[in-house]
Formats: structure tokens, sequence, C-alpha cells
């Protein structure tokens, strides 16, 4: 399976002024406002793709569930993961790796 051509071109992690552009303007949200509610609306884009912020792409690689029916699972262990990697700004050690069908 591949990533759509949506994802971002620069693979997370890839250490590069690019890079570090897209992680600042990612944490940047974080760093301005305390909460979600006191962000103005008008500052809200109209759209937030976490395959592709400013050319980064924050997501895992596509997983193959296979028949176990573990589609929950694998949705939340990928969001938790993509939220450290915007929390942190660096590749986790240990990150999954893809699972074979």
């Amino acid at each position: 399976m591949k990533k759509p051509k949506t994802a971002g071109q620069i693979p997370f992690g890839v250490k590069s002024d690019e890079f570090q552009k897209a992680i600042k303007y990612a944490q940047s949200w974080k760093k301005k406002f305390k909460k979600a509610e006191d962000i103005p609306s008008t500052l809200i884009p109209h759209t937030y793709d976490f395959r592709n912020i400013k050319g980064l792409d924050f997501t895992g690689p596509l997983r193959d569930q296979g028949d176990c029916g573990g589609c929950y699972t694998f949705s939340f262990v990928q969001s938790i993961e993509m939220r450290l990697k915007l929390k942190y700004g660096h590749t986790m050690k240990g990150d999954i790796t893809p699972l074979s069908p």
C-alpha cells in the first residue's frame, strides 16, 4: 500500500531546514494558546491535514491489519503516534513498523 499523493514530501524525522520550519509551525499553536477555545476563529485554517503540514508528513506508515479486525486499535495507535510526533518533534524510539499481511 502507498500513501496518497496528498501526503507531505518530507518524511518525518529527516533533519533539514524544512523539517525544522514544519515542526515550529505545527507546535506554534500550543505555544501561543493554552486551550483550543483561546484560538480566534479567524486564525483557524479551513483545512489542517496531518499528512501535509508545510510539506511534512506527521502520519506513520500505512499498516495492514489483515483479518484481525483491529481497525479501531490501529486507528487509535496511529492517532496517538501522530500526536506524540507533533508534541516532541522527533521520531520516537521504537516506532512501530508496518505489519506484513
